[in-house]
Protein backbone atom coordinates (compact mmCIF):
# COMPACT_ATOMS: atom_id res chain seq x y z
CA UNK A 1 0.00 0.00 0.00
CA UNK A 2 1.59 3.21 -1.21
CA UNK A 3 -0.30 6.78 -0.11
CA UNK A 4 1.15 10.08 -0.38
CA UNK A 5 1.29 12.49 2.50
CA UNK A 6 -1.18 15.33 1.29
CA UNK A 7 -3.69 12.13 1.12
CA UNK A 8 -6.64 11.95 3.70
CA UNK A 9 -5.61 15.51 5.36
CA UNK A 10 -8.42 17.93 4.04
CA UNK A 11 -11.13 15.19 4.91
CA UNK A 12 -10.58 15.35 8.71
CA UNK A 13 -8.99 18.55 9.48
CA UNK A 14 -12.41 20.53 10.09
CA UNK A 15 -13.38 18.48 13.59
CA UNK A 16 -9.97 20.27 14.52
CA UNK A 17 -11.23 24.02 13.55
CA UNK A 18 -13.39 24.60 16.39
CA UNK A 19 -10.50 24.07 18.56
CA UNK A 20 -8.32 26.86 19.93
CA UNK A 21 -4.50 26.76 19.30
CA UNK A 22 -3.24 25.55 23.22
CA UNK A 23 -5.65 22.51 22.80
CA UNK A 24 -4.15 21.88 18.83
CA UNK A 25 -0.86 22.73 20.56
CA UNK A 26 -1.51 19.96 23.12
CA UNK A 27 -2.82 17.48 20.70
CA UNK A 28 0.01 18.18 18.08
CA UNK A 29 2.43 17.77 21.69
CA UNK A 30 0.71 14.38 22.10
CA UNK A 31 0.81 12.96 18.54
CA UNK A 32 4.36 14.31 17.89
CA UNK A 33 6.03 12.25 21.36
CA UNK A 34 4.28 9.41 20.16
CA UNK A 35 6.44 9.19 16.70
CA UNK A 36 8.91 6.66 16.29
CA UNK A 37 10.87 5.96 13.17
CA UNK A 38 11.91 2.50 13.58
CA UNK A 39 8.00 2.04 13.46
CA UNK A 40 6.54 0.03 10.34
CA UNK A 41 6.96 2.80 7.61
CA UNK A 42 3.72 2.57 6.61
CA UNK A 43 2.58 3.74 10.44
CA UNK A 44 4.86 6.10 10.69
CA UNK A 45 3.02 7.30 7.41
CA UNK A 46 -0.08 7.24 9.13
CA UNK A 47 0.92 9.40 12.13
CA UNK A 48 2.63 11.69 9.92
CA UNK A 49 -0.69 12.39 8.05
CA UNK A 50 -2.52 12.89 11.86
CA UNK A 51 0.17 14.97 12.70
CA UNK A 52 -0.47 17.48 9.27
CA UNK A 53 -3.88 17.77 9.95
CA UNK A 54 -3.31 19.33 13.29
CA UNK A 55 -0.61 21.12 12.01
CA UNK A 56 -2.96 22.67 9.03
CA UNK A 57 -5.14 23.46 11.57
CA UNK A 58 -2.43 25.40 13.83
CA UNK A 59 -1.74 27.44 11.14
CA UNK A 60 -5.00 27.69 8.51
CA UNK A 61 -4.84 28.42 5.40
CA UNK A 62 -3.41 32.09 4.14
CA UNK A 63 -6.85 32.99 1.53
CA UNK A 64 -9.43 30.79 1.05
CA UNK A 65 -9.13 32.15 -2.59
CA UNK A 66 -6.27 30.47 -3.06
CA UNK A 67 -6.61 27.36 -1.06
CA UNK A 68 -5.71 24.44 -3.46
CA UNK A 69 -1.63 26.34 -3.44
CA UNK A 70 -2.20 26.87 0.04
CA UNK A 71 -2.78 23.34 0.32
CA UNK A 72 0.49 22.13 -1.33
CA UNK A 73 2.37 24.24 1.69
CA UNK A 74 1.14 21.71 4.13
CA UNK A 75 4.40 19.33 4.99
CA UNK A 76 5.24 18.04 8.50
CA UNK A 77 8.45 17.39 7.76
CA UNK A 78 10.37 20.07 8.71
CA UNK A 79 8.25 19.76 11.78
CA UNK A 80 9.27 16.20 12.98
CA UNK A 81 12.47 17.10 11.84
CA UNK A 82 13.30 20.13 14.57
CA UNK A 83 11.18 17.64 17.18
CA UNK A 84 12.98 14.93 16.30
CA UNK A 85 16.65 16.91 17.07
CA UNK A 86 15.66 19.15 19.78
CA UNK A 87 12.33 17.68 21.62
CA UNK A 88 11.08 21.45 21.78
CA UNK A 89 7.51 21.37 20.93
CA UNK A 90 7.62 25.00 20.80
CA UNK A 91 11.02 25.16 18.55
CA UNK A 92 9.56 22.60 16.34
CA UNK A 93 6.19 24.36 15.63
CA UNK A 94 8.22 27.84 15.15
CA UNK A 95 10.33 26.09 12.07
CA UNK A 96 7.02 24.40 10.71
CA UNK A 97 5.03 28.38 10.49
CA UNK A 98 8.40 29.67 8.85
CA UNK A 99 8.37 26.89 6.53
CA UNK A 100 5.17 26.76 5.50
CA UNK A 101 5.04 30.97 4.93
CA UNK A 102 8.52 30.21 2.56
CA UNK A 103 6.57 27.65 0.85
CA UNK A 104 3.34 29.54 0.27
CA UNK A 105 5.43 32.56 -0.99
CA UNK A 106 7.59 30.35 -3.17
CA UNK A 107 4.14 29.05 -4.48
CA UNK A 108 2.38 32.41 -4.84
CA UNK A 109 4.99 33.62 -6.55
CA UNK A 110 5.14 30.41 -8.85
CA UNK A 111 1.79 30.92 -9.57
CA UNK A 112 2.49 34.36 -10.83
CA UNK A 113 5.14 34.05 -12.90
CA UNK A 114 2.97 30.99 -14.82
CA UNK A 115 -0.26 33.01 -14.57
CA UNK A 116 0.80 36.36 -14.77
CA UNK A 117 -1.93 36.98 -12.69
CA UNK A 118 -1.10 40.41 -10.08
CA UNK A 119 -3.18 38.57 -7.49
CA UNK A 120 -0.99 35.81 -7.00
CA UNK A 121 1.85 38.53 -6.61
CA UNK A 122 -0.16 40.81 -4.57
CA UNK A 123 -0.56 38.37 -1.69
CA UNK A 124 3.08 36.79 -2.10
CA UNK A 125 4.33 40.12 -1.10
CA UNK A 126 1.69 40.28 2.23
CA UNK A 127 2.96 36.76 2.98
CA UNK A 128 6.59 38.34 2.33
CA UNK A 129 5.73 41.18 4.61
CA UNK A 130 4.44 38.07 7.30
CA UNK A 131 7.77 36.23 6.76
CA UNK A 132 10.02 39.37 7.73
CA UNK A 133 7.88 40.38 11.09
CA UNK A 134 7.98 37.23 12.43
CA UNK A 135 11.58 36.63 11.83
CA UNK A 136 11.71 39.71 14.00
CA UNK A 137 9.22 38.68 16.46
CA UNK A 138 11.45 35.86 17.69
CA UNK A 139 13.79 36.62 20.66
CA UNK A 140 16.41 34.81 19.80
CA UNK A 141 18.01 36.59 16.84
CA UNK A 142 20.34 34.18 14.10
CA UNK A 143 21.20 34.52 10.66
CA UNK A 144 18.12 33.97 9.50
CA UNK A 145 17.28 37.82 9.76
CA UNK A 146 19.46 38.34 7.50
CA UNK A 147 20.29 35.01 5.44
CA UNK A 148 16.71 34.76 3.80
CA UNK A 149 16.38 37.65 1.55
CA UNK A 150 19.76 35.90 -0.72
CA UNK A 151 18.10 32.31 -0.40
CA UNK A 152 14.97 33.65 -2.29
CA UNK A 153 16.63 35.40 -4.38
CA UNK A 154 18.85 32.45 -5.10
CA UNK A 155 15.79 30.82 -5.85
CA UNK A 156 14.36 33.44 -8.47
CA UNK A 157 16.47 32.28 -11.10
CA UNK A 158 14.39 29.39 -11.34
CA UNK A 159 11.77 30.98 -12.66
CA UNK A 160 13.56 32.45 -15.61
CA UNK A 161 14.69 29.10 -16.40
CA UNK A 162 11.55 27.92 -16.62
CA UNK A 163 10.85 30.32 -19.07
CA UNK A 164 13.58 28.94 -21.20
CA UNK A 165 12.10 25.54 -21.38
CA UNK A 166 8.64 26.40 -21.97
CA UNK A 167 10.20 28.08 -25.25
CA UNK A 168 12.20 25.61 -26.08
CA UNK A 169 9.28 23.31 -25.74
CA UNK A 170 7.19 25.56 -27.82
CA UNK A 171 9.97 25.53 -30.32
CA UNK A 172 9.90 21.94 -30.70
CA UNK A 173 12.82 20.75 -29.15
CA UNK A 174 13.52 17.48 -27.35
CA UNK A 175 14.82 17.20 -24.08
CA UNK A 176 18.20 14.49 -23.20
CA UNK A 177 17.53 13.18 -19.67
CA UNK A 178 20.60 14.84 -18.40
CA UNK A 179 18.30 17.66 -19.22
CA UNK A 180 15.41 16.64 -17.70
CA UNK A 181 17.20 15.47 -14.57
CA UNK A 182 18.18 18.82 -14.59
CA UNK A 183 15.08 20.75 -14.55
CA UNK A 184 13.74 18.74 -12.07
CA UNK A 185 16.47 19.43 -9.49
CA UNK A 186 16.30 22.37 -10.41
CA UNK A 187 12.57 22.88 -9.89
CA UNK A 188 13.14 21.54 -6.28
CA UNK A 189 15.88 23.68 -5.02
CA UNK A 190 13.88 25.50 -3.10
CA UNK A 191 14.15 22.67 -0.42
CA UNK A 192 17.81 23.14 -0.17
CA UNK A 193 18.18 26.86 -0.77
CA UNK A 194 15.24 27.99 1.57
CA UNK A 195 13.68 25.92 3.47
CA UNK A 196 16.75 23.48 4.67
CA UNK A 197 18.47 27.03 5.94
CA UNK A 198 16.12 26.75 8.43
CA UNK A 199 16.73 23.52 10.01
CA UNK A 200 20.24 24.99 9.50
CA UNK A 201 19.62 27.61 12.13
CA UNK A 202 17.91 25.31 14.30
CA UNK A 203 18.95 21.89 14.46
CA UNK A 204 22.02 20.82 16.70
CA UNK A 205 22.04 18.14 13.93
CA UNK A 206 21.86 19.34 11.21
CA UNK A 207 24.32 18.53 8.09
CA UNK A 208 24.44 19.57 4.50
CA UNK A 209 23.58 15.74 3.63
CA UNK A 210 20.65 16.44 5.06
CA UNK A 211 19.68 19.42 3.04
CA UNK A 212 20.57 17.08 0.15
CA UNK A 213 18.45 14.57 1.49
CA UNK A 214 15.73 16.81 1.74
CA UNK A 215 16.42 18.23 -1.89
CA UNK A 216 15.93 14.53 -3.14
CA UNK A 217 12.48 13.90 -1.81
CA UNK A 218 11.13 17.86 -3.16
CA UNK A 219 12.45 15.81 -6.47
CA UNK A 220 9.99 13.10 -6.20
CA UNK A 221 7.57 14.84 -4.52
CA UNK A 222 7.88 17.56 -7.66
CA UNK A 223 7.50 14.45 -9.83
CA UNK A 224 4.49 12.92 -8.70
CA UNK A 225 2.64 16.85 -8.97
CA UNK A 226 4.19 17.03 -12.76
CA UNK A 227 2.44 13.45 -13.07
CA UNK A 228 -1.01 14.59 -11.99
CA UNK A 229 -0.66 18.04 -13.74
CA UNK A 230 -0.16 17.02 -17.63
CA UNK A 231 -3.18 17.55 -18.27
CA UNK A 232 -2.98 21.40 -16.64
CA UNK A 233 0.77 22.02 -17.52
CA UNK A 234 -0.05 21.01 -21.35
CA UNK A 235 -2.80 23.33 -21.38
CA UNK A 236 -0.62 26.26 -20.12
CA UNK A 237 2.48 25.12 -22.01
CA UNK A 238 3.98 24.89 -18.96
CA UNK A 239 7.52 22.74 -18.31
CA UNK A 240 6.42 19.34 -17.03
CA UNK A 241 9.13 16.53 -16.95
CA UNK A 242 6.68 13.60 -18.35
CA UNK A 243 6.04 15.40 -21.64
CA UNK A 244 9.85 17.03 -21.98
CA UNK A 245 10.70 12.75 -21.67
CA UNK A 246 7.45 12.21 -24.55
CA UNK A 247 8.66 15.04 -26.83
CA UNK A 248 11.00 12.28 -27.81
CA UNK A 249 8.46 10.05 -29.75
CA UNK A 250 5.70 12.52 -30.04
CA UNK A 251 5.45 16.23 -31.63
CA UNK A 252 4.86 18.61 -28.68
CA UNK A 253 2.65 20.31 -31.54
CA UNK A 254 0.63 16.96 -31.51
CA UNK A 255 -0.25 16.77 -27.81
CA UNK A 256 -0.56 20.15 -27.53
CA UNK A 257 -3.77 19.79 -30.62
CA UNK A 258 -4.90 16.74 -28.66
CA UNK A 259 -8.25 16.67 -26.36
CA UNK A 260 -7.80 16.92 -22.85
CA UNK A 261 -9.04 13.61 -22.24
CA UNK A 262 -6.30 12.09 -24.51
CA UNK A 263 -3.25 13.86 -23.63
CA UNK A 264 -2.17 11.60 -20.58
CA UNK A 265 -2.72 8.70 -22.91
CA UNK A 266 -0.70 10.44 -25.86
CA UNK A 267 2.26 11.38 -23.19
CA UNK A 268 2.17 8.61 -21.56
CA UNK A 269 1.64 5.09 -24.21
CA UNK A 270 2.69 6.12 -27.24
CA UNK A 271 5.77 7.43 -25.88
CA UNK A 272 8.47 4.86 -24.67
CA UNK A 273 10.50 7.42 -23.17
CA UNK A 274 8.41 9.09 -20.98
CA UNK A 275 7.75 6.11 -18.59
CA UNK A 276 11.53 4.90 -18.74
CA UNK A 277 12.91 8.51 -18.16
CA UNK A 278 10.88 9.28 -14.87
CA UNK A 279 11.66 5.49 -13.55
CA UNK A 280 14.99 5.99 -14.39
CA UNK A 281 15.22 9.14 -12.58
CA UNK A 282 13.21 7.81 -8.94
CA UNK A 283 16.05 4.76 -8.98
CA UNK A 284 18.83 6.98 -9.81
CA UNK A 285 17.33 9.12 -7.02
CA UNK A 286 16.80 6.97 -4.75
CA UNK A 287 19.97 5.24 -4.92
CA UNK A 288 21.69 8.11 -4.22
CA UNK A 289 19.89 8.52 -1.12
CA UNK A 290 20.36 5.70 0.26
CA UNK A 291 24.35 6.47 0.08
CA UNK A 292 23.97 9.32 1.70
CA UNK A 293 24.89 9.53 5.96
CA UNK A 294 22.94 11.70 7.95
CA UNK A 295 22.26 11.90 11.82
CA UNK A 296 19.94 8.96 13.35
CA UNK A 297 17.23 11.62 14.84
CA UNK A 298 16.75 12.27 11.19
CA UNK A 299 16.93 9.02 9.41
CA UNK A 300 13.02 9.61 8.88
CA UNK A 301 13.61 11.35 6.27
CA UNK A 302 15.85 8.44 4.12
CA UNK A 303 12.29 6.29 4.85
CA UNK A 304 10.19 9.09 3.37
CA UNK A 305 12.85 8.97 0.39
CA UNK A 306 11.74 5.45 0.10
CA UNK A 307 8.20 6.16 0.33
CA UNK A 308 8.03 8.66 -2.11
CA UNK A 309 9.99 6.41 -4.65
CA UNK A 310 7.32 3.42 -4.19
CA UNK A 311 4.30 5.59 -4.40
CA UNK A 312 5.69 6.87 -7.69
CA UNK A 313 7.01 3.46 -9.43
CA UNK A 314 3.36 2.53 -7.98
CA UNK A 315 1.79 4.94 -9.68
CA UNK A 316 3.35 4.91 -12.98
CA UNK A 317 4.40 1.16 -13.60
CA UNK A 318 2.26 -1.95 -13.92
CA UNK A 319 2.80 -4.08 -10.92
CA UNK A 320 4.77 -6.62 -12.13
CA UNK A 321 7.21 -3.94 -13.69
CA UNK A 322 7.23 -1.70 -10.06
CA UNK A 323 8.28 -4.82 -9.11
CA UNK A 324 11.44 -5.44 -11.50
CA UNK A 325 12.19 -1.98 -10.70
CA UNK A 326 12.42 -2.33 -7.33
CA UNK A 327 14.52 -5.44 -7.66
CA UNK A 328 17.01 -3.41 -9.68
CA UNK A 329 16.88 -0.54 -6.70
CA UNK A 330 17.84 -3.25 -4.80
CA UNK A 331 21.08 -4.20 -6.63
CA UNK A 332 22.45 -1.28 -6.88
CA UNK A 333 22.29 -0.63 -3.48
CA UNK A 334 24.13 -4.06 -2.61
Amino acid sequence: MVIRLSQMIEDNTSKFRGLDNGRITEKISNIAKGLNFSDERMTFIEHMISLNRLLSSYDPHESTSFRTVDEKAQDPTYFIATYFDTKDIDQALWVYRLVRLLTRYILLSDKFFETDKVEFALIAKRVRTRIDEFLLNRTDKDHLNYSLDYSLTQFWAFWKFEQIIKCRTLAGNTFSYNEIRHFNLFKSSDAPIVYSRVLDAKLPSFTENVSLVLHYNQALLDLQDDWEDIEEDVQADMPNVFVMAAVQDVSYNSIKSSTNDRIRNIVLKRSDSSKASIIRLVNEYQSSIRNICIPNNLAFLKSLSDHYADTLRGTILSPALYQYCDRIVGSQEQ
